[in-house]
């Protein structure tokens, strides 16, 4: 039970309200969010509110507003505006309302004291929701309230939950009483017009300039606004002053700064992270001294191995290489993510970051597109220079710079860019070249083969990788200037390529060793399956180790007899790829 304490009184003609001032926690506990209008506050946000009552300076913000139900809603309205004395009846229009007998002495007025006793019925919340739902939380282990170490949490919680804000409870027509909400809350939230942002932080900025007290966001915003005043950033439109009404460099300065703040709480290194890399490398160890072994069984006793001991080591060669692959993948992962988190506190590696634009604002002309892609392009830099470089590259296929939608207001963000592009970026990892002779009946049961691999391997893992195989003799289009620019196009998109070397095809090395420069500029294993069918009229009077050029020699190949083989040896290599 809590009692609330307050004045009330009948606005625009058809409200009744009580207003007054609480501890949060209090509120908090008395109330509930409506699922049907309102989204559950994310943890960072909750954490930002404990935050702002625990440290800041400027501890205030606008009341909490919270609806009640009440009976014969024409009737309390009547009594509530009228001069007589209702406290004998305010409890049946509203359970555990009391409003006394005293009235504000204004003229033309009846305000009146109230005494609010809410117990069973919880309140609904219309307005300030996100302030409330950190207090929501019973377990103080809960993400929100680790800003503070675990010792300290449940007297923190305790004391914040303690300091007094100001609420407003709008009785509403039990009748009606969801509809009579939900336009409330429109009335609230959607009716105002909005303060364009820049003239927001402009005013902010006047005011308060920098300040730590306010937080890192604030902080960063206010650095970036002074870089841009003194010209670091000329030749990027969004970030010039104008000095007049078009001006919109803070609020890009602020939507840079918020992204990246976002972007550094989100990823975070995971504690295992490491563990996953050490326990990934000791089975790289174990894979090795297991492969030594049978190489060395075969050295010493001087005898031919079994077909089982061959299979063995070709099954290990191929788990190690998949084993290498992933420590890699982990190793550049965690890499990236020191690499952000290191540049997000940096405002140097910001600034340089933001002036390396200018070649690719050159390159867009007057296209320059909106803010979110701006501050993409500034995450992206920040993060990793190869994902940043498809990133530009993907922004010029599709045009994107070209959507100028205006996204100047609060309400709009920028992650639906990032999560389009990771969606992308990862689809383009699933996507195969294939690269061999075609137009013999030879190539063309290689090419089917291996179709039906990557077919049947799509259908029995169920969790809907979509491989692309890509036949440039069959995709290649009528207006391209040239084959060979088609080819490295379909490369560069591609994040894997099944080469067969089987017919010694010029081109077919040429786009292998294309392949492995691009992946050598990633940073990554050479992503390629080398094909070998050892029975072609081709290569049936060569040493086969002649008969691959001496530079392809060295790199691991999926060599077979019979196209069983072919199945069973690419399926594997598919697993080793595509599982990291």
């Amino acid at each position: 039970m809590v009692m609330l304490e307050g004045i009330i009184y009948k606005v625009f003609e058809q409200y009744v309200v009580l207003r007054g001032f609480a501890p949060i926690g209090d509120l908090a506990s008395i109330s509930e969010k409506m699922d049907s209008y309102q989204r559950t506050t994310i943890d960072s946000h909750k954490r930002d509110i404990i935050n702002f009552l625990k440290y800041s300076e400027y501890q205030y913000f606008p009341e909490i507003i919270l609806a009640a139900r009440a009976n014969n809603y024409t009737e309390f309205l009547n009594d509530v505006k009228g001069d007589d004395d209702i406290s004998p009846k305010s409890s049946n229009y509203v359970e555990g309302l009391f409003i006394k007998t005293e009235y504000i002495p204004i003229s033309g007025h009846r305000a009146r004291h109230a005494n609010y006793r809410v117990e069973k019925t919880k309140l609904k919340r219309i307005d300030g929701n996100h302030r409330l739902e950190p207090f929501d939380e019973i377990d103080v282990s809960d993400n929100c309230w680790s800003v503070f170490p675990e010792i300290e949490r449940k007297e923190n919680k305790e004391k914040i939950s303690k300091i007094i804000i100001p609420y407003c409870i709008i009785f509403t027509n039990n009748e009606v009483a969801d509809k009579f909400e939900a336009g409330i809350f429109n009335n609230i939230n959607f009716k105002q017009l909005p303060l364009k942002q820049e003239k927001n932080i402009q005013n902010i900025r006047k005011h308060l300039g920098e300040t730590e007290e306010l937080g890192y966001a604030h902080s960063l915003t206010m650095k970036l606004i002074d870089l841009a005043e003194k010209g670091h950033f000329k030749g990027l439109e969004h970030l010039t002053p104008k000095n007049n009404d078009d001006d919109i460099y803070r609020t890009a300065c602020f939507k840079i700064a918020k992204l990246i703040i976002e972007k550094k709480n989100k990823i975070n290194i995971k504690s295992d992270l490491e563990n996953e890399i050490n326990s990934v490398a000791e089975n790289i160890r174990e894979l090795e001294q297991s492969i030594k072994h049978l190489n060395s069984k075969l050295d010493n006793e001087n005898k031919m191995l079994s077909n089982d001991e061959i299979e063995q080591i070709k099954n290990k060669q191929i788990k190690l290489y998949g084993a290498i692959r992933k420590k890699n993948h982990k190793e550049n992962h965690k890499k990236q993510i020191e690499t952000f988190l290191k540049n997000a506190e940096n405002i140097d590696e910001i600034e340089i970051a933001i002036q390396s634009l200018r070649i690719i604002y050159k390159k867009m002309d007057k296209n320059i597109g909106n803010l979110s892609l701006l501050t993409t392009f500034v995450f992206y830099k920040l993060l990793d220079e190869s994902k940043f470089n498809s990133f530009v590259d993907w922004v010029f296929r599709n045009k994107i710079n070209e959507i100028s939608v205006n996204d100047e207001l609060p309400t709009n963000n920028d992650n639906s860019l990032i999560d389009l592009f990771e969606k992308v970026y990862e689809a383009k990892r699933k996507e195969v070249f294939i690269s061999m002779k075609f137009g013999d009946n030879q190539s063309e049961m290689i090419y089917e083969k291996v179709i039906q691999t990557i077919e049947k391997y799509n259908r029995n893992k169920g969790y809907n990788i979509s491989i692309t195989p890509i036949r440039i003799d069959q995709t290649i289009k009528p207006c391209a200037f040239t084959i060979p620019d088609e080819i490295f196009e379909a490369i560069e998109n591609s994040g894997l390529i099944i080469a067969d070397l089987s017919s010694s095809n010029n081109n077919v090395y040429h786009e292998v060793g294309y392949a492995m420069g691009i992946a050598k500029t990633k940073k990554i294993g050479p992503p390629v399956i080398l094909l070998y069918k050892t029975d072609t009229e081709a290569n049936k009077d060569i040493d086969i180790d002649k008969f691959i050029d001496f530079n392809l020699r060295s790199f691991s190949q999926l060599r077979f007899t019979t196209y069983q083989e072919l199945i069973d040896g690419l399926t594997k290599r598919l697993e080793v790829y595509f599982e990291i």
